[in-house]
């Protein structure tokens, strides 16, 4: 369903011959739709134009492809899938969910690399598409990271301690304005979700996150600071969200 938001009316309705889809993106031009389209159990990612025709299916396997996202020059789609070697599916065993990019042009699909360790989901380009944010819990809780398309680095950008989560593990929480350096996300805090944003994400950019080569075990028991933004400074940070922020221990 496409909404008009300034006349608060709907504009179109688009029927798609499929199980069921989610997710749905625009294209930069604003012309087409990519989402994830559920066929036979399987999913797998399909573009759509606004008015409803030229249904294209861009993936055709038993790999989970979820939470498409259009790069700003319209070439690229960076997803959500559990490709790789600990996938198998004779055996029924599947890998952790990684960040991949697929080409439109040729077909081709990139696993972006240090995506070996947690749940990595919800990826959004950057407005000059240099960079990928997405969401992690590599280091035990949900937590915004970044991905540069440059050196190949992950940069953890928040440091949450309930999470940047939704209602579901697989829930989108994390968006990335295009025509403004204005990223949101949820955080799940005291019983409720809460919508927080940020000005200028990537300037909360640190050294290369280094993390254990293994899941970390997450309790109580850990000795970190609560609900930053990560090793920013106390100032800049809290004038970063517009909607509060809580900065080291309660």
């Amino acid at each position: 369903m496409i909404l008009d938001v300034k006349r608060g009316q709907e504009e179109r309705r688009i029927h798609v011959g499929l199980n069921g889809l989610q997710t749905p993106q625009w294209s930069p031009d604003g012309q087409q739709l990519v989402f994830t389209g559920f066929s036979n159990g399987f999913t797998d990612l399909y573009t759509i134009n606004r008015d409803g025709t030229g249904l294209r299916r861009l993936t055709s396997d038993k790999f989970a492809d979820l939470h498409p996202a259009w790069s700003p020059d319209g070439k690229t789609i960076a997803f959500v899938t559990d490709r790789g070697g600990a996938t198998d599916f004779d055996l029924l065993r599947f890998g952790n969910l990684r960040i991949a990019l697929l080409h439109l042009e040729t077909g081709a699909i990139d696993m972006l690399g240090n995506m070996e360790i947690g749940k990595n989901i919800n990826p959004q380009w950057a407005p000059d598409g240099r960079s990928l944010a997405f969401v992690s819990d590599r280091t035990g809780i949900n937590n915004v990271f970044l991905y540069d398309m440059i050196d190949g680095q992950i940069y953890q950008l928040t440091n949450m301690f309930t999470g940047v989560q939704g209602i579901t593990p697989l829930s989108p929480v994390l968006t990335w304005a295009p025509q403004a350096d204005r990223m949101a996300f949820v955080y799940y805090e005291d019983g409720q979700y809460s919508v927080y944003s940020l000005e200028n994400p990537r300037s909360l950019r640190r050294a290369p996150y280094r993390g254990p080569s293994a899941q970390p075990v997450v309790t109580l028991l850990q000795a970190e600071a609560r609900d930053t933004l990560f090793q920013a400074p106390r100032a800049s940070a809290c004038n970063n969200v517009t909607t509060g922020c809580a900065l080291g221990p309660r």
